[in-house]
């Protein structure tokens, strides 16, 4: 039941597991079914998870346990109305070009240079590029349909030539009527797969590749070749309001966080601090 609710509700599967997941927790913190607990029980319970985990973590959980005692089991309970997890936004990591192409050329098998070279040359999240089907190509316009997303926004993205080729040459080798990277559970059926790869494996296939190369970047991820391409394309001097909208993000304070990320402005910045910020010249 509490799964259905939150599929209903407009969430992905992958949140629901969360949010199962964070209530199975508090279920076996206190050894019985969430629905007995009180709210003095709640409210210990995340103050001892508040010591053990980040700010980044904490916000799934206050965001399952609001929606459990509030449509699963309806609890009147100022805890959780007035909790609020601060937003931190921390930079995120990047590759330069060079080092992200090292990346995808590194990566042996390929059903997964395609899907990492997919996903760093246009720019999709991870779970967008999983989700990728055969009729979201449009190879006369050269774009890719983005369908599932994270904020339920359809967008198109521009298509690389070379990235088109490299999906019409992994498509030939499984022929999945209708997913470009089908589920990998069975490598002999992957033409008859009914889902995508999943998540997890994306995650597996992308930290083997970081190992092969010997890195020791820490927070490097999946995500990791979306917020490169983003930089890369605000060094090469693409919009913000465009770079927003590939990249689909609901506001512009999303995709303004790659504004301090790129070389080339803070380069060009620090040359006009010396220009302008050294005083008058002295006869």
């Amino acid at each position: 039941m509490f799964r259905e609710q939150i599929l209903i509700a407009g969430n992905e599967p992958r949140t629901a597991e969360v949010y199962l997941g964070h209530v199975a927790q508090l279920a076996e913190h206190y050894r019985t079914s969430p629905e007995q607990l009180s709210e003095v029980q709640v409210r210990k319970y995340l103050l001892l998870r508040k010591e053990q985990l980040k700010l980044d973590s904490m916000r799934p959980l206050v965001a399952a346990l609001k929606f459990f005692f509030t449509h699963t089991q309806p609890r009147d309970w100022q805890t959780l109305r007035a909790i609020r997890i601060p937003k931190v936004r921390t930079l995120p990591i990047v590759l330069i070009p060079e080092k992200a192409w090292q990346f995808i050329e590194a990566t042996d098998s390929l059903h997964w240079q395609v899907f990492f070279r997919t996903a760093f040359t246009t720019g999709l999240r991870p779970g967008d590029a999983r989700q990728l089907s055969v009729h979201d190509v449009d190879a006369d316009r050269m774009q890719l349909h983005i369908r599932k997303t994270k904020n339920s926004n359809e967008r198109f993205v521009p298509l690389p030539s070379a990235t088109l080729l490299s999906l019409r040459e992994y498509w030939q080798t499984h022929r999945n009527p209708k997913w470009l990277f089908p589920s990998r559970a069975n490598l002999r059926q992957l033409h008859a797969a009914a889902s995508p790869v999943s998540a997890r494996s994306v995650q597996r296939a992308f930290q083997r590749v970081v190992a092969s190369l010997g890195w020791k970047i820490l927070g490097l991820r999946p995500h990791t070749l979306r917020h490169s391409y983003a930089t890369a394309m605000l060094e090469a001097g693409v919009s913000l309001r465009v770079l927003q909208s590939y990249l689909g993000h609901r506001n512009l304070q999303a995709t303004e966080i790659y504004l301090h990320l790129t070389r080339h402005s803070d380069e060009k910045a620090r040359k006009i601090v010396q220009q302008l910020m050294n005083g008058p010249v002295k006869p």
